[in-house]
């Protein structure tokens, strides 16, 4: 695919965000897509090969455009005595991840909804959600952190994650529903109990 397939393909990815995050992938139509791109439902269909395969992509980039992903590898790249002026801090993770939620909430609504649609069996991304936190919480429990020493294997290391994973998620969650919420300054208050000082100094 050339560099007007790669343009054109990633405006339908960008329309399918758009309408999953708004009605959801039940809520969203071939058509409604190749409409919001000025395209007919056959053209769009030359990129991709149907309702499935389109909500694969768009849960890709969803994927792809991690700025906490980011965070975690550019401190996988220093070396350990690096590490030790700059450690890897999961407090500092879920703050890379509450700034991300507010640069994009349309990518953080797409991911609700769809997390919500997907309880179903039958919905085309319940593997992908149910597969995905234990893949994650694998991954995070193997990483170096610097953290208070009661987390010293990588099951407790998961658990934690999974506890401020969830606590993000329902504060994500009531800020997209209800407007007169501050969300910087809710997860600030988040973090004071989640991990609170002075047990947290140093870590944090």
């Amino acid at each position: 695919m050339g560099a007007r397939g790669e343009a054109r393909l990633k405006e339908i990815v960008d329309a399918a965000t758009q309408v999953v995050a708004e009605r959801g992938y039940y809520g969203m139509t071939i058509q409604e897509v190749a409409d919001r791109v000025g395209i007919t439902q056959a053209g769009l269909l030359k990129y991709v090969r149907n309702k499935n395969g389109l909500l694969m992509l768009v849960l890709r980039r969803y994927e792809d455009s991690s700025e906490a992903e980011d965070y975690i590898q550019s401190k996988l790249t220093l070396t350990p005595e690096q590490r030790e002026q700059s450690p890897l801090l999961m407090p500092e993770y879920y703050r890379v991840i509450a700034d991300d939620t507010m640069k994009r909430p349309q990518l953080t609504q797409l991911y609700l909804v769809l997390r919500a649609e997907a309880i179903d069996p039958d919905h085309p991304a319940h593997e992908y959600y149910a597969q995905r936190g234990g893949r994650l919480r694998a991954k995070i429990g193997g990483y170096p952190w610097k953290l208070p020493p009661e987390y010293d294997t990588p099951q407790k290391i998961g658990l934690l994650s999974m506890c401020v994973g969830s606590a993000m998620e329902g504060l994500q969650s009531r800020w997209l529903g209800e407007p007169d919420i501050d969300f910087a300054s809710s997860w600030a208050q988040y973090e004071d109990i989640l991990f609170p000082l002075p047990h947290w100094e140093g870590y944090r």
